[in-house]
């Protein structure tokens, strides 16, 4: 090995491997220099997981924060057929045969309007309508006729008598009693009107006592009376400050009566066919959730399993993200229903399709990425410094690493776990998993400072039932390796049950630490190689085949194939082979059509000294690169193919300046819907769906950002072209603020 890959003796900085003493024999226990579990806070860097080179090194680059807040980091899924996806309206489009009909909300609120009784009976008191109005069609066969005007009076409203009303503004006074006796009337008006498989929204007038109610049999005959007086109507509960909050009942309509005897047909349920298909698909609108937090909460909310729904690619959770997603036979005005009571996501688009979304449906994203507090060098013009740097990774591209977010945020990389398990060292891999820093017990949000205190619990007595079932309850739910490790040991007879574990972890996320170790093999692969050879093509260097050349190879497969038909959605069925000496004289392939593999069982390795680089850097694991069977059948890699370069295929900016830290710098998705609902006005309509800003345009401000909008294809990284951009500029601290008298000038959108 060359002294240039001198720190490749130890590729992660981070002490926890050494910390937990793995050792393959369940007896034996970790060495008790710290507290079993515990490791050194580790702030990962992009050298320990491979990242080291830059396309360009000698450009000038510049500094600017990244994700200072998560809506600088936007995300737009582009479909196969390459469209952008968009959140255009958060409404279902309802359709009376061929035709949309008014949002039944809008329909209740005209029924609240005009109460007319439409079943024909009388109440005293009401108003006759008059004759000779016009009077609806009844289609009786070929023709419409007109049938005899129908005597309808308007009910008398429901009034309290004198003594129940006494008795409730004793208690609550006479505004709230008013307000009930409307919502009551309200109600009754809704329920008059319902027609078979016609859905009116149930009044979402909410009322509260003027004041706390202290003594309970009181509250309980306050109960009781509102129970009795509106027929159960109207439902009442005490808040822990002893209020007393009063809301509708979930109106059930019944088929109106019939003064004629004839008997109504119901109407028929519109098939699936005629909406379009069994699958609903909707554009998913999240902001700073993982995609699997956010299928969990549709699922909560829609009492339907969140593996009911399919999507193309998961999204970064840091981030505003738009992506398309399937759920088989549900309807989108149920999904429409919930959309106000979720936080932080919303669902909308919505369309009836004959299929349903797999993984790999999809053919890239498009992220618009705002760089705040951006320096640039002294006496450098930044426009020029942008313009320059834009142009270089137009043309040139940057290095396709795998990403930071690849290897996970806690201390022990998600690569040292997935190493562990190739090595058969269960657990090694369960003790990192469940590994904790002493200030995430201190310091981290809450979440993570509950799931630092439940790991240092179990690591109290890892072989104790009790406590594993202790910690189980203290873990919060979204850590899901750590419950499913949890809820196995706690179980009985699953002591020391290492591998038994690790098997309860839902297979994408036992996959997911596999895949890691492979990514940082790969990142490590090809940072060697670029500082032996630059961008030169050589002789052995792999280059896809076509799909011509691979059906003509015949590739023996492994038995197992099938296993692993999901594992690499990315680069599914390519074949790769090497250029030969007449090839790269001839020029026929560039540095742009190189790929190096990921070790697995199912890849041809370069045919030059790489090779040996994988057998040297996989080997210092106690891997081997050409034996990657594995006696569980889904640790059994195939490996996959990724190119080394990429270029992406569209290169936008712009310079934005603003004043406070918090200012939005540009519009979601949402605040886009939010504007057309408001008539374009830019004011949000309610406090509850997510932002309710608008995005800056302050030239006069002292801070500089640059908005940099790019489209990459899947399993790019944003973040590994905006490196090459900025040089390594990207910081996850703020920096000083830029001073006015740098170049003011601000620069539109350029095309690229």
């Amino acid at each position: 090995m060359s002294s240039s890959s001198r720190q490749l003796e130890d590729p992660d900085l981070a002490p926890p491997a050494k910390r937990l003493k793995p050792s393959s024999s369940a007896g034996d226990e970790p060495s008790p220099e710290v507290p079993i579990g515990r490791v050194e806070k580790f702030v990962r860097t992009e050298e320990s997981v491979g990242i080291t080179e830059f396309l360009c090194p000698d450009a000038v680059g510049f500094q600017g924060l990244l994700k200072q807040r998560y809506t600088d980091f936007l995300v737009n899924e582009i479909d196969k057929d390459g469209n952008v996806l968009r959140l255009k309206s958060l409404n279902v489009e309802r359709r009376q045969g061929n035709a949309p009909t008014a949002n039944p909300k809008a329909q209740s609120e005209k029924v609240l309007a005009d109460p007319t009784e439409a079943n024909g009976s009388r109440s005293a008191g009401g108003a006759k309508t008059p004759q000779g109005e016009d009077t609806p069609l009844v289609d009786s066969g070929d023709t419409a006729t007109s049938e005899a005007p129908v005597v309808v009076e308007t009910p008398k409203p429901f009034e309290l008598g004198d003594a129940d009303s006494a008795l409730l503004i004793s208690w609550l006074g006479p505004a709230v009693v008013s307000s009930l006796v409307k919502l009551y009337n309200d109600i009754l008006a809704i329920e008059r009107e319902i027609r078979p498989n016609y859905k009116i929204v149930t009044p979402e007038t909410k009322l509260k006592s003027p004041k706390p109610i202290d003594d309970k049999d009181a509250r309980s005959q306050l109960h009781r009376t509102i129970r009795n007086l509106f027929s159960g109507k109207i439902q009442t509960a005490t808040t822990d400050e002893y209020e007393i909050d009063f809301w509708a009942t979930k109106i059930s309509g019944a088929k109106p009566n019939n003064q004629d005897g004839r008997k109504k047909e119901r109407l028929p349920m519109e098939s699936w066919d005629s909406l379009g298909g069994e699958f609903l698909h909707f554009n998913l609108y999240k902001e700073n959730k993982d995609t699997m937090e956010c299928l969990n909460l549709l699922g909560k909310f829609l009492r339907t399993s969140p593996k009911s729904f399919s999507f193309a690619g998961t999204k970064d959770r840091r981030a505003v993200t738009v992506q398309r997603v399937s759920v088989h036979k549900l309807k989108a005005d149920k999904i429409e229903a919930i959309n106000k009571k979720l936080k932080g996501l919303k669902a909308g688009d919505f369309e009836y399709k004959n299929y349903g979304l797999d993984l790999g449906d999809l053919t890239g994203n498009e992220f618009t990425i705002s760089l705040r507090d951006c320096v640039f060098p002294e006496g450098s013009d930044m426009t020029k410094v942008i313009q320059e740097s834009v142009s270089s990774l137009r043309e040139k591209g940057y290095i396709n690493y795998y990403g930071l977010q690849r290897f996970g945020t806690f201390s022990i990389s998600t690569h040292e776990i997935g190493k562990s398990m190739l090595l058969g060292d269960w657990r090694t891999a369960v003790y990192q998993a469940m590994a904790y820093d002493d200030q995430s017990l201190e310091t981290a949000p809450p979440d993570e400072r509950q799931r630092a205190a439940a790991c240092r619990l179990w690591f109290e007595d890892t072989s104790s039932v009790s406590k594993a079932a202790e910690a189980r309850k203290l873990m919060p739910g979204k850590f899901v390796s750590e419950n499913a490790i949890l809820s196995w040991l706690s179980k009985p007879n699953t002591v020391n049950d290492y591998l038994g574990a690790l098997q309860k972890i839902p297979r994408n996320l036992r996959l997911m630490f596999v895949h890691a170790y492979q990514s940082y093999v790969w990142n490590t692969i090809v940072s060697e190689r670029l500082k032996k050879y630059g961008t030169t093509i050589r002789a052995g260097d792999l280059v896809v085949i076509s799909a011509e050349e691979a059906a003509a190879s015949n590739p023996v497969a492994d038995p197992h194939e099938e296993e692993f038909a999901q594992e690499a959605n990315e680069e599914k069925f390519v074949r790769a082979r090497p250029v030969t000496e007449e090839e790269v004289a001839s020029g026929k392939f560039t540095i742009y059509d190189v790929v190096l593999p990921s070790p697995g069982w199912d890849v041809t390795y370069p045919q030059n000294d790489l090779r040996d680089l994988y057998a040297d850097i996989m080997g210092q694991d106690g891997l081997d690169p050409f034996n990657m069977i594995r006696n569980q059948k889904e640790l059994s890699m195939a490996g996959h193919y990724r190119r080394l370069l990429y270029k992406p295929e569209r290169v936008e900016w712009e310079i934005k300046r603003y004043e406070d830290p918090n200012d939005q710098l540009v519009e979601t998705d949402l605040m886009y819907v939010q504007r057309q609902r408001s008539g374009g006005k830019g004011k949000a309509l309610s406090t509850d769906e997510g932002l309710i800003h608008e995005a800056v345009n302050n030239p006069t401000g002292s801070r500089i950002a640059v908005i940099v909008k790019l489209t990459l294809g899947t399993s790019q990284y944003a973040t590994m072209a905006l490196r090459e951009l900025t040089k390594g500029g990207i910081l996850s601290q703020p920096v000083q603020a830029p001073k006015k008298d740098q170049p003011d000038s601000d620069v539109k959108m350029q095309g690229s």
